[in-house]
């Protein structure tokens, strides 16, 4: 329960804190229509997409964008916490600050040319996120409520970046 907690005020953070470090005037949560933009809202992946990527069932969003998240169940029936946000003009050089900040472990990596971290909580091996930056990033959080049940949450995440990158063109 503290790293839910910790996690949704990590995501509040980053939130503020670009809110705060945005130009110009407001911009809505929610992508029109006509933003060619695939990263925006909960990006581009339907449910049933995001749930074969992972291997889970009964996909339920429990919030909206700018972080979305979502609560799966694994074919063992163990409850999955599935989140998902793009942050316009955010950097990973930033994100990385934010992982020291909180005391998350990362290891950087490259995907289909991005760079990119995992992030992992040394208190809850079951946690495990994914993030590119390019003109922003996308992360994607993995974990399951129940230790020890799958799916990977790394590879979980992994799978749903690529999903994403693959949808987006990339």
């Amino acid at each position: 329960m503290a790293r839910t907690i910790a996690r949704i005020t990590l995501a509040a953070l980053l939130i503020a804190a670009l809110s705060g470090c945005s130009h110009g005037g407001p911009q809505s949560e929610v992508r029109p229509a006509a933003d060619p933009n695939l990263l925006a809202g909960c990006g581009p992946l339907e449910d049933q997409k995001l749930a074969a990527a992972i291997g889970v069932t009964g996909m339920r969003q429990q919030s909206a964008p700018t972080v979305c998240d979502w609560t799966a169940t694994n074919p063992g029936g163990g409850a999955v916490d599935i989140t998902y946000a793009w942050l316009r003009d955010d950097t990973l050089a930033r994100e990385v600050r934010i992982a020291d900040r909180f005391g998350y472990r990362i290891e950087r990596l490259v995907v289909k040319n991005f760079g990119g971290m995992y992030w992992r909580d040394p208190n809850d091996p079951d946690a495990c996120a994914v993030t590119v930056a390019d003109t922003g990033t996308v992360t994607w959080w993995v974990r399951n409520r129940d230790h020890g049940a799958r799916p990977d949450p790394c590879a979980a995440a992994m799978n749903l970046m690529n999903a994403t990158l693959s949808v987006d063109g990339i």
